[in-house]
């Protein structure tokens, strides 16, 4: 009985790719013509010189650490 049953199995990844904003468009014709679904997913938002030191010094552990929120909040 199996012998005469088919099994399709389909596999599906993500993939996201970072797109020039001029090319978007080619790109999702070309991934339409090969069947491909597309979602375009835009970049909220870029952290700022400022932002990035600031992570930048917390991954080097040089940041505060506080005990409480209260602590925390009479720090500033």
């Amino acid at each position: 009985m199996f012998s005469e049953i088919n099994y399709l199995f389909l596999y599906m990844q993500t993939l996201e790719i970072q797109v020039p904003e001029d090319k978007t468009n080619q790109v999702k014709e070309f991934l339409k013509e090969l069947g491909v679904p597309v979602k375009v997913k835009k970049d909220g938002h870029v952290p700022n010189k400022s932002t990035v030191a600031a992570m930048k010094e917390l991954k080097a552990g040089k940041g505060k650490k506080f005990a409480s929120v209260t602590e925390l909040f009479d720090s500033i």
